[in-house]
């Protein structure tokens, strides 16, 4: 199977694998990011905030908690 490819149906299917890969990061990414954030805060004694949108999420200062 490898040796009947062409040079343009090779090119074809790196296009294919990389739109589907770009499209599944733009999609999970937000999730990804947030996911990363809420952990790390714990990790600083910082709280976790959600955002507006997904990846939009940040760490904040407990209320009272001033170092």
């Amino acid at each position: 199977m490898i040796k009947d490819l062409t040079p343009s149906k090779f090119v074809f299917i790196i296009f294919i694998i990389s739109l589907t890969l770009i499209c599944l990061v733009s999609y999970y990414g937000g999730y990804i990011k947030d996911a990363i954030t809420k952990n790390t805060c714990n990790l600083i004694g910082e709280e976790y905030e959600n955002g507006y949108k997904k990846g939009e999420g940040r760490c904040i200062t407990p209320v009272g908690k001033f170092d």
